[in-house]
């Protein structure tokens, strides 16, 4: 408990280098991952195993106890070895509680599931969410995020497309014609465009 209590003064660090003054911490996310993920679930036809979708949104990030919050900038630098590294992480954080978590974390990541895609859904929409928030209280430049809106995949949660559809309309509202200025994310040897 002690560790992940860490959570708690870990801010997105994603939130910070878009100019956040006191951005949301992980266990924010996470927090509000699962309350998303919770309404979604009440939301769909389908039988979801709540128990399982709570796990997972809650101890999603659970490896960033001790590998700290990664902007998703630095995804083609650290994918390799991320999942493995938190995975890590997460057995040694967790104990006797790995080997209950753990199997929902993986799930979650296959995405083959009800329940893993209905999270993956909300913790995306809680990121685009907290982006129009930001936005709306002119914190930061969060033009970056309108990218993150365009490529939002609900995964076929029909109440999360139709969430995002109106955090898309908000945050255009809120950002205006305002441009992303991407001085500075520069890289050697990108891999060529997909035609």
């Amino acid at each position: 408990m002690a560790e992940l209590h860490a959570l708690t003064k870990l801010p997105r660090i994603g939130w910070v280098l878009a100019g956040v003054a006191n951005p949301e911490s992980v266990s924010d996310h996470c927090f509000e991952t699962a309350i998303i993920a919770y309404i979604l679930a009440q939301q769909i036809d389908e039988p979801v195993e709540l128990g399982k979708v709570l796990t997972m949104a809650l101890f999603h990030e659970v490896g960033e106890v001790r590998l700290t919050d990664l902007p998703r900038r630095s995804s083609p630098y650290v994918r390799e070895f991320k999942r493995k590294a938190e995975r890590e992480a997460a057995v040694d954080i967790l104990g006797d509680l790995a080997g209950e978590v753990l199997p929902l974390l993986d799930e979650l990541h296959e995405l083959k599931t009800l329940e893993a895609r209905l999270v993956e859904a909300a913790e995306e929409l809680q990121i685009i969410a907290a982006a129009m928030y930001y936005a709306k209280e002119n914190q930061g430049d969060i033009s970056e995020y309108r990218r993150d809106v365009a490529r939002y995949d609900a995964l076929g949660i029909v109440p999360a497309a139709l969430v995002a559809e109106v955090v898309a309309r908000r945050l255009g509202e809120y950002l205006g014609d305002r441009p992303y200025w991407e001085l500075g994310y520069r890289r050697e040897n990108q891999p060529p465009a997909k035609e």
